[in-house]
């Protein structure tokens, strides 16, 4: 009875086996229409027999360049190619990688084994796949500025992830390919966009390379590093340093090193480095960090110097500058405020503090009413130090002024 047993179980494997050959032939059959031939040939793709065979897989992945040849045909018909379904698109051209990377990896198994002398398929998936890896950019540019992250950096990671893969190991134009740095930094955008911490560190350390898009990955190196319940503060900082470094026009990195050095009270150091990059390029933004670091170090007089250079320039900060003078004066004067609060008013020095602080409004208020004239709606750098200012020297302004903040 065993062996009769024994005897239907091989006769019903070798059914099985037989059923999945037949399957391979049947899609083969209907390579007229890809679509039917590619759903024919799935099962064969995981049964043991059939999915061992490196010809199942690149008659899978023939099946998906015809997919995707003919939704691409539709791009160019008249109209602009309204008519072409371009997820059916990317996603064939991403299963016709997976597929012809998966027969490529087969055959050179069996060619290391002495199963195969040498490899048969390898050179025309080659050129399939070096001639529509640009496509890939396309699939993730398309998915990227839809907001789909999770597809815009499956192709962006694809893009980035072939040019390592042995299959290309003859082809020097992929594997030193310099646009692979700038798509990586894509990747690690779209990673950054999911939250996927381990993509944005894998393809952001390749992204970081790129001579002039570098410091996009490395911002989101920045990012993940220095979030999260456990953020990693040193990993933080080699990346906004390295930023620094690499990319001194790049305020993001230096903003964020000065803050850094604020915290952790080293204005000296921050003084230090920002001295070192006006060396290089005197530019707007690196003269009013240099005034607000003076400024942080109660280096009042010559922050002030330092941000008449800023005013002189003209940009985008000058009401920064206006206001960061005015706070020059303003809060020396509010540390006298806060002492008088702890003095009789019969002592002598609660006058003495009142007349420096008169004195010291007075010097600040032309500053703040500057970056009024120039910045009228931001009056978070002129508003509340006027009122305190007109307070104490001019109620009259200061009804005024109430009255124009809506309070």
């Amino acid at each position: 009875m065993r062996k009769v047993l024994f005897t239907v179980a091989l006769l019903l494997s070798a059914c099985y086996v037989s059923a999945q050959v037949s399957v391979v032939k049947e899609a083969k059959s209907q390579k007229s229409d890809p679509a039917k031939a590619a759903a024919t040939i799935e099962p064969a793709l995981t049964n043991a027999e059939t999915a061992n065979d490196p010809e199942t897989w690149k008659l899978a992945g023939d099946f998906q360049k015809a997919m995707y040849d003919e939704e691409n045909m539709k791009l160019y018909l008249p109209g602009g190619g309204a008519s072409a379904d371009t997820a059916k698109l990317y996603n064939s051209l991403a299963k016709l990688y997976e597929y012809y990377l998966k027969a490529d990896e087969l055959e050179q198994a069996k060619v290391k084994s002495g199963e195969l002398k040498k490899p048969k398929l390898r050179k025309k998936m080659v050129n399939t796949l070096v001639t529509l890896r640009p496509q890939l950019t396309n699939g993730g540019s398309d998915a990227f500025n839809a907001g789909n992250y999770a597809n815009a950096l499956k192709y962006f990671g694809l893009f980035v992830d072939v040019a390592s893969n042995p299959i290309f190991e003859g082809e020097e134009a992929v594997k030193n390919d310099t646009l692979t740095p700038l798509i990586a930094c894509y990747a690690a955008l779209a990673a950054n966009s999911l939250e996927d911490k381990d993509a944005v560190m894998k393809y952001a350390a390749i992204g970081k390379t790129h001579k002039e898009e570098g410091y996009r990955a490395l911002m989101c190196i920045a990012e993940v590093a220095g979030k999260g319940e456990n953020p990693d503060s040193t990993q933080w900082l080699a990346a906004i340093q390295e930023g620094c470094e690499r990319f001194p026009s790049q305020d993001y990195f230096v903003g964020n090193l000065m803050d850094y050095y604020i915290q952790k009270g080293k204005v000296a150091e921050a003084l230090s480095t920002i001295d070192g990059l006006l060396a290089k390029n005197e530019t707007e933004y690196y003269l009013y960090v240099k005034g607000v670091l003076q400024y942080e170090n109660k280096d009042y007089e010559n922050a002030v110097a330092t941000l008449e250079k800023v005013v002189a320039k003209g940009g985008n900060l000058t009401a920064e500058a206006y206001s960061k003078m005015g706070d020059c004066y303003f809060f020396p004067a509010q540390e006298l405020v806060e002492q008088n609060a702890t003095l009789a008013m019969e002592d002598p020095k609660y006058a003495e503090n009142e007349n420096k602080i008169k004195d010291l409004y007075t010097k600040a208020e032309p500053y703040y009413n500057k970056a009024k004239e120039v910045a009228p709606d931001k009056k978070q750098l002129w508003g509340n130090y006027l009122l305190n200012i007109y307070w104490k020297l001019n109620k009259a302004d200061y009804e005024s002024l109430t009255k124009e903040l809506g309070m």
